[in-house]
């Protein structure tokens, strides 16, 4: 399913390279639970090697939460967890 995306990210790391969002000293805006963060990784995503074959992963694996391939897929009805 993510053979592609799989391809290109060994590709890069072969470069010595990684997509933005491989750097989680970014904070993991795009996975944020926080609508403003994800809005800007998304934007951040242009222009990344691995654009379109994060956008197929994301479609073959039906992702519901985060950015995939410059696109928030989190559903709207998403509410985060409340601490107990």
């Amino acid at each position: 399913m993510t053979d592609g995306l799989d391809r290109s990210l060994l590709a890069m790391a072969e470069r010595g390279q990684r997509p933005r969002c491989g750097d989680w000293s970014e904070g993991g805006q795009w996975l944020s639970e926080d609508p403003e963060e994800r809005a800007a990784a998304a934007r951040w995503c242009s222009g990344c090697p691995v654009l379109l074959e994060c956008a197929q992963a994301a479609l073959d694996l039906k992702v519901t939460f985060g950015v995939w391939g410059g696109v928030d897929y989190t559903r709207r009805e998403y509410r985060p967890r409340q601490s107990t």
